[in-house]
């Protein structure tokens, strides 16, 4: 594999992860790695490299880098919305249904009505939630 090849598959890998961000954004990272690969390429054929020691330099830059570009990716365009809050409007609702269900096999109503209420809760939080935008 040519040092081109290489680059050319981490253009690809660049392309994919920064797709869906602002315009702006994307072309400035694409145009940050085209540039670095295109030094690196260049500096170690200027010490003597051979193109395929240089081929694989990149493709393992590329893999060691996969934390980073997922990391920067999060940092470019966050989550939108607190997780926590849709972690706890989960759990109440898997609680809420639980208590329902062994209420009702244990002919029990104060379960089922705790149940109902977690579930009822917990629906009107994520409603709540969703309307202020989280």
């Amino acid at each position: 594999m040519t040092p081109e090849r290489a680059a050319r598959l981490v253009s690809r890998w660049v392309r994919f992860y920064t797709r869906g961000l602002p315009a702006a954004v994307a072309r400035r990272r694409i145009e940050e790695i085209d540039a670095d690969l295109h030094d690196h390429i260049a500096y170690e054929r200027a010490r003597g490299t051979a193109d395929r020691r240089i081929a694989r330099n990149v493709l393992s830059r590329m893999a060691r880098g996969l934390a980073a570009d997922a990391s920067w990716r999060r940092r470019a365009r966050p989550l939108e919305g607190n997780p926590m809050k849709t972690l706890l409007a989960v759990l109440a609702t898997v609680l809420g249904v639980a208590a329902i269900v062994f209420g009702e096999a244990d002919d029990a109503p104060g379960l089922q009505l705790l149940g109902a209420l977690f579930v009822v809760g917990a629906v009107t939080f994520g409603v709540r939630a969703s309307l202020r935008g989280r």
